[in-house]
């Protein structure tokens, strides 16, 4: 099944960075746990706060996207391109 992405009034690509909340942030937390298996996992809690922003940079890094640890269309393209995490409730 696949996952469906919560952005903008219920659709597009949204863009996260430090202080944004809801499900996308939860989403890109449970992404950044399944790709960067390894480390200690963020705790999915829907709120991109600083660990969650060190995660999208590290990520970033290692993938060789720019790292801004802003989550727009490249970094998601990115995070969505391998098999779909288990999915964990905020």
């Amino acid at each position: 099944m696949p996952l469906i992405r919560v952005g903008p009034q219920g659709g597009g690509i949204p863009v996260i960075r430090m202080g944004s909340q809801g499900l996308s942030v939860a989403y890109c937390q449970n992404l950044l746990n399944a790709r960067l298996s390894g480390q200690q996992p963020l705790w999915v809690d829907g709120i991109f706060g600083p660990k969650t922003d060190a995660r999208v940079r590290m990520y970033q890094a290692t993938r060789g996207l720019t790292v801004d640890g802003v989550v727009g269309q490249q970094t998601w393209g990115s995070l969505e391109a391998g098999p779909p995490p288990i999915m964990k409730r905020p």
